[in-house]
């Protein structure tokens, strides 16, 4: 018989980002329950998220005009769209039936979900600023800035999970594709007929893993280019790589999309994207002075005695 629990449905309690844990996952697993039984499957979940995501991004430009009500509405349909988000995946792990398609489709409605609200959270700050001279532009450019990197932060924050899952756990290894999987499966599909909707996740997904692979081997080259070339789990080495991993995966953590959308729903409900933004271009970026060579240090001393690095 499956195992419904709320534990069960969760990643390794050190990966996931704290707001997943304690706000989204519980909302997320109330839904997955009621979805269990019936037809509805994880990858219809993962297009409601995305429904409601853009119904987000139209409140968010409706308030212009509207008011600030419609931005306090459109943050909350926002944190709404990652209570759904997760619920997809905590449905999938009930049905053990998680697959690379699904984790497809969650990226690129990850992906038009941002772009329904950035560019109206971009206008909200040109028009609140525009009155002094300079300033709209100049928080607009901070804008621009935030929402660039926040496509890095998660990226780094995926692939040290997937890392950290893959030594330290026996049987658990939920997106460690490499390049050339991705594109043995895309090649399969394409021989047999490649639907429409296949193509679609195909085709950012075939480009985020070699992208993901290309900016880790300069942020940490220690770590192998391969999922495949990492050694198989054992119990002495995900001791020791729990024990040199933990806290910088836990700072990492606050880089996932989980958190940057919880933390954009707040700002819009409470009208105060301009501090959001301004945390999210200088304050993590500035963490990653920081974090970057604490993780370069742990990958060093663990894939050193590997003979790896």
């Amino acid at each position: 018989m499956a195992d419904l629990s709320f534990r069960a449905t969760i990643k390794p309690v050190e990966v996931e980002e704290l707001i997943d844990l304690f706000v989204h996952r519980p909302l997320a697993h109330l839904i997955a329950r009621a979805a269990y039984p019936t037809a509805i499957t994880p990858d219809q979940l993962t297009l409601v998220s995305m429904c409601v995501g853009i119904a987000s991004g139209w409140c968010a430009w409706s308030s212009l005009a509207r008011g600030p009500s419609y931005l306090a509405a459109g943050g909350l349909l926002l944190i709404a769209s990652a209570v759904v988000d997760c619920s997809d995946g905590q449905l999938a792990r009930m049905r053990q039936s998680s697959s690379r398609f699904g984790r497809m489709l969650d990226g690129l409605v990850d992906a038009i979900v941002q772009a329904a609200v950035i560019p109206p959270v971009l206008a909200h700050l040109w028009v609140e600023h525009r009155a002094h001279p300079g300033q709209g532009a100049l928080w607009l450019a901070v804008g621009v800035v935030a929402a660039l990197t926040v496509s890095l932060h998660t990226t780094l924050y995926d692939h040290f999970k997937n890392v950290y899952l893959v030594h330290t756990q026996p049987t658990r290894r939920e997106g460690n594709d490499d390049p050339e999987d991705v594109e043995s499966h895309y090649e399969d599909l394409k021989s047999q007929g490649l639907r429409l909707v296949d193509a679609v996740r195909f085709y950012l997904y075939r480009r985020y893993v070699p992208q993901q692979r290309a900016i880790l081997g300069w942020i940490d080259p220690s770590i192998p280019a391969r999922f495949r070339d990492m050694a198989e789990y054992s119990i002495e080495r995900a001791a020791r790589y729990r024990l040199l991993h933990r806290g910088v995966m836990r700072a990492w953590s606050f880089y996932g999309i989980g958190t940057h959308i919880f933390g954009l729903g707040v700002a819009m409900m409470t009208d105060h994207l301009t501090a959001y933004v301004l945390v999210r271009a200088v304050a993590f970026n500035a963490a990653l002075l920081v974090l970057v060579p604490a993780q370069r240090r742990a990958s060093r001393a663990f894939f050193a005695r590997e003979g790896m690095s």
